[in-house]
């Protein structure tokens, strides 16, 4: 019988087991999204076909926003609060995902690539800094927030680096490849 594929969750799941690992993975996912950035240049950070129609700056931006929402789940942890998400959409149907995406992307246009580049660094100071003042412990139990149906709030970190990594980089790496 053939194993199931695992995703950057699962196999990160085996490999991330404390804090500091977790902050190298924010710092690895930081680099990563600036290196993309630089290596698009200013020429073509703006130029559609990276997903869709959407340019880098956009994915970019769509990236910060949903890192957002991992920042505020991490600050509710550290605060012992229920975060409130920032949408009116049903996240767990595919709909409410597509309508959210569509009205981050709307909110993102108007914003030059410097200030989605900023947002997006922000997204990352907040999330270290939340990381950083759990505790190893509450990091790592399933189950501590009752709000993350038993995931751990390194999940959270994690999820963060699988929409990056599975969802999003194959796309931008082949674009600046001039495959897409």
């Amino acid at each position: 019988m053939e194993e199931p594929r695992r995703g950057y969750v699962d196999i990160a799941r085996d490999r991330v087991a404390t804090k500091t690992q977790l902050q190298s993975l924010l710092w690895h996912m930081r680099a990563d999204t600036e290196r993309l950035v630089a290596e698009a240049g200013p020429g073509r950070v703006d130029l559609p076909g990276v997903a869709g129609d959407w340019s880098l700056k956009d994915v970019v931006a769509h990236l910060a926003a949903w890192r957002w929402w991992s920042v505020a789940r991490m600050e509710a942890a550290v605060q012992h609060a229920e975060p409130t998400p920032p949408w009116g959409a049903d996240q767990s149907e595919e709909t409410g995902v597509d309508q959210i995406n569509a009205e981050f992307h709307a909110a993102a246009l108007a914003r030059s690539v410097a200030e989605v580049l900023a947002d997006s660094r922000a997204t990352f100071d907040r999330l270290e800094a939340a990381t950083m003042a759990l505790a190893e412990e509450d990091l790592f139990a399933p189950g501590r927030y009752p709000w993350l149906d038993g995931y751990r709030a390194a999940d959270i970190v994690l999820g963060s680096a699988a929409h990056l990594y599975e969802d999003h980089e194959p796309s931008i790496k082949a674009f600046l490849a001039g495959g897409a």
